[in-house]
């Protein structure tokens, strides 16, 4: 058994292998059976790659997948085991290197430098891309780029929520891939937001046109400017709307929209914006929807009092960097 894992990630990694064959790897790799047998047989990837002395583009991954988990470690607090792939950031971040470490291997072969962009919580940053692409990344969101676009694309990896002005180039299209969803572009502007964590996965077109692949890449369309697709991992329900895009783009001046949002919802988007976390049951939180807006700025405890004044039925206590979350009921 050990050996036919061996062989699939081995065959993957290192054979030009279809984009449907891809696809089924990627869902393969992720799934819960014979976690443990995958397990084992990636840790003897990562040996082999140690072991090599040839390919530049083995230190270079490795150097960043080092790099990545450390900070999931720090951005979660929680003890996520090395190489536990099947994880939910863990597993989109190994396909998105395991992707990497294909097209280095086979379609850029002259330049495998790889770099990698993370934003720690409660920031934001921008900068260029080899190319004249205008980035700008929201918090604890991840960025992978090789050092030179060589090749018929220029392929980018993102984890998290990014804007892109893209420097126009007709012979080699721009691409923006994470798990399962894809936005390909030659000169425009949108943004895509794609958190291992949130079932919603979105790309918001502010000028030009992009393509969009979903759905294990098995389902396409092409978005027009001020369209927003948005696509449910869980339920598969793919919409189209026409957002406010000063909404949209609110992040970017460092503000928090929420429109029709649970409170479920609300929490992870201030965890990622403030160096907090929440702790609270089940129970605590209703599947009511709120409306905010808040400025630059904003402290996190303004925050937290209004969205419990507005729900009316909590309560909260701040010990270091967390806020407790209860019932009222529990504390008459």
């Amino acid at each position: 058994m050990e050996n036919y894992f061996n062989r699939i990630i081995d065959l993957f990694v290192k054979s030009d292998v279809s984009a449907d064959s891809q696809v089924e790897f990627q869902r393969w790799l992720t799934e819960e059976k014979f976690s443990g047998e995958k397990e084992k047989a990636l840790r003897g990837l990562w040996d082999n790659m140690e072991k090599s002395n040839s390919a530049e583009a083995s230190s270079q991954t490795r150097q960043s997948l080092r790099k990545v988990y450390k900070k999931i470690k720090q951005q979660r607090k929680v003890n996520i085991k090395f190489l536990r792939f099947w994880q939910v950031s863990a597993a989109c971040l190994l396909i998105a290197l395991l992707s990497i470490l294909y097209s280095i291997h086979y379609e850029t072969p002259v330049n495998a430098d790889l770099i990698e962009q993370y934003v720690p919580i409660a920031e934001m940053t921008r900068f260029t891309l080899p190319d004249g692409t205008e980035v700008q990344m929201n918090s604890t969101a991840t960025l992978l780029y090789p050092a030179q676009f060589n090749g018929e694309s220029r392929s980018v990896y993102l984890i998290g929520e990014a804007n892109f002005k893209v420097a126009k180039n007709e012979a080699q299209p721009f691409i923006v891939k994470s798990n399962d969803f894809q936005v390909t572009a030659l000169g425009t502007e949108f943004t895509m937001k794609v958190y291992p964590d949130d079932p919603l996965l979105t790309a918001t077109l502010l000028s030009g046109s992009v393509e969009i692949k979903f759905n294990n890449m098995e389902s396409s369309l092409i978005l027009k400017p001020s369209e927003q697709f948005t696509y449910n991992k869980r339920t598969k329900e793919e919409t189209i709307n026409h957002p406010d895009l000063h909404d949209v783009t609110a992040w970017q001046r460092g503000e928090l929209v929420f429109k029709s949002a649970t409170l479920e919802e609300i929490i992870p988007v201030l965890e990622r914006k403030y160096p907090y976390s929440f702790v609270y049951t089940a129970s605590t939180l209703r599947n009511d929807r709120y409306t905010f807006r808040f400025k630059e700025s904003t402290p996190l405890q303004d925050i937290v009092d209004i969205i419990v004044e507005v729900s009316g039925n909590m309560k909260y206590r701040i010990e270091d960097n967390k806020y407790y979350l209860s019932p009222l009921s529990l504390n008459r």
